[in-house]
């Protein structure tokens, strides 16, 4: 794991204490990021492009290499009561 002040570590392994949600916003709100995740609506929905490259950003940042979509879908399916995620 990168040290958390240093500037050159990625931005997504130097901090572990992130929800999923704070995450994909992270993502959607990054240009650099469209490629993988987009919004479709201005209420908020939102289109993952490339899932399994979004999940190994995911397990990158939470330190969790076997990370896949498999799990994070099952992250994200925890939202979809809590919070106003919708995809």
């Amino acid at each position: 794991m990168y040290p958390r002040n240093n500037p050159a570590s990625p931005p997504y392994v130097m901090e572990s204490a992130i929800t999923l949600w704070q995450f994909l916003l992270h993502l959607l709100l990054d240009q650099k990021h469209e490629h993988l995740i987009c919004w479709t609506s201005n209420d908020g929905e939102f289109k993952l492009l490339k899932a399994e490259e979004v999940a190994k950003l995911w397990g990158l940042r939470k330190n969790k290499t076997n990370m896949n979509y498999d799990k994070l879908s099952r992250a994200l399916r925890y939202y979809y009561d809590k919070s106003p995620l919708k995809m």
